[in-house]
């Protein structure tokens, strides 16, 4: 009895209990999430929206009776038309710019080629070697895999569009099943929450899952600021040296700089290093000290909203995203901190 009283102390008891919750929301987040994936969304949506519309309606007599269903569908069918119309504006502005992308490929492959050249020339001179020799090496090593990977293309293809397919159907049969899971749950928004709060196991889970959402939104907010000023200082950089796609890569370098470990840098420095071999130095100034700001920006907020307010160091943050990433790949990025955010409240309660 001694013994089990000497080495079951509270450490040991917080670690059975990580790695308890550890391994259940591995299985929950593998298995059963893809499931009910379309109703967590759902469900999200209505959480959110439906406390809005009870403060901003409440006091009116439209929030009584039959009306009240009518308006809860209204305001439904409201949030998704607008959701409908950003997608479709910026969709058409993204279509508009791929379309400007290939229309004027044959330009930026001749300027590549350009470059290459440029590039290969000095490298001769540097080697001392014959003029025109690592072109030449070049352009056989990467002909040689151009004719390879046309040959195997057709059937990759072929594979690609069929699961490319599937996946759409699957997208839009789950967006369906979102928003009809929508309509039913605004309608029945305070029957599913007294039934869960009248059981001990539902009245535990809301607790972890309102302290998590807590902690969770000041993540959230943290990020989405970080990567709105990114946005808009690495937007400028690009207006600054010409770039005509800048209101495209400003946001995917912002998208891009959530990543761990090399963040916006994945865009920034590549571009700067073709800059840099173009002699334009004054623009890769420009963007190198865009890039620079973008680390000085996460240095600044993420430790001061998340580290200081929730409790979890940035370093955590970056080990569960990279967690996360190995288990889920892309999705992971996500569902790496908000399993640890969850695991976090578990523990702790």
């Amino acid at each position: 009895m001694e013994f089990g009283k000497k080495y079951w102390n509270p450490t040991v008891k917080k670690l059975v209990i990580a790695a308890l919750c550890a391994l259940i929301l591995y299985h929950t987040f593998r298995f059963i999430l893809p499931l009910v994936f379309p109703f967590v969304i759902a469900g999200i949506i209505v959480v959110i929206y439906y406390p809005f519309l009870r403060r901003t309606l409440e006091q009116t007599r439209l929030w009584n009776g039959n009306a009240k269903k009518f308006l809860l569908t209204a305001a439904v069918i409201l949030f998704y038309v607008g959701i409908l119309v950003l997608l479709v504006l910026l969709g058409s502005y993204l279509f508009g710019q791929g379309r400007s992308i290939l229309l004027n490929f044959p330009f930026y492959q001749a300027k590549i080629l350009c470059l290459v050249k440029n590039c290969c020339g000095r490298l001769d001179g540097f080697l001392q070697m014959e003029e025109g020799a690592c072109y030449g090496y070049m352009e056989e090593l990467f002909g040689t895999a151009w004719s390879d990977s046309m040959t195997g293309m057709l059937p990759k293809v072929t594979g690609y569009s069929v699961r490319m397919a599937r996946s759409i159907f699957q997208i839009l049969f789950s967006v369906i099943v979102m928003v009809i899971a929508t309509f039913f749950m605004v309608q029945d928004y305070d029957d599913i929450r007294n039934n869960t709060i009248q059981s001990e196991i539902g009245r535990s889970v809301c607790r972890v899952l309102s302290k998590s959402k807590d902690t969770l939104r000041i993540y959230i907010r943290a990020q989405a600021l970080i990567m709105l000023l990114d946005g808009i200082l690495c937007t400028i950089a690009f207006f600054i040296i010409h770039q005509p796609y800048a209101f495209v890569l400003g946001p995917v370098v912002a998208i891009v700089d959530a990543l761990p470990i090399l963040g916006s840098g994945l865009v920034l420095i590549p571009y700067i290093l073709y800059l840099l071999l173009g002699r334009k130095v004054w623009q890769a100034g420009v963007l190198f000290l865009s890039y620079v700001g973008c680390l000085v920006i996460r240095q600044i907020i993420e430790p001061r909203m998340i580290g200081n307010q929730i409790g979890i160091k940035p370093l955590y943050t970056v080990i569960s995203m990279y967690v996360g990433f190995k288990l889920f790949g892309i999705p992971g990025f996500l569902l790496g901190p908000i399993g640890m955010i969850i695991g976090k409240e578990v523990v702790e309660k």
